[in-house]
């Protein structure tokens, strides 16, 4: 299952990588083992550990998320990660949104985290 998020709805979030520090990135599309995040031109190493941090607002509160990750592939302008399995457990619940907070996608023949 993919979801890609609206361009209205936005999901900024960070990358910490301790060897470069903090990176901002967006998501693009969620998946139950990872995500493709827009990076600019910051390339991450092939298998590099980082940590996803990201708030929203759901039922009028804030809710923060630190999720461990691996790069699964890295190239100027996007990034995929791919979660542990305490990271998927807690991506799957996002998952779960309302449909109208999320929109289906198809994999227009990108490679998606679960399978790089």
């Amino acid at each position: 299952m993919l979801n890609a998020l609206s361009k209205n709805e936005r999901l900024h979030l960070i990358l910490n990588y301790p060897p470069l520090g903090l990176v901002r990135a967006t998501a693009k599309i969620f998946s139950a083992s990872g995500m493709a995040v827009e990076t600019g031109c910051i390339l991450l190493p092939g298998q590099a550990e980082v940590e996803v941090t990201f708030s929203y607002r759901h039922e009028g509160r804030n809710r923060v998320h630190r999720i461990p990750a691996r790069v699964t592939r890295s190239e100027p302008g996007e990034t995929l990660l791919e979660f542990d399995t305490e990271g998927q457990a807690a991506v799957h619940s996002l998952l779960e949104w309302p449909a109208s907070t999320t929109a289906r996608s198809s994999n227009c023949g990108r490679t998606t985290p679960a399978t790089a």
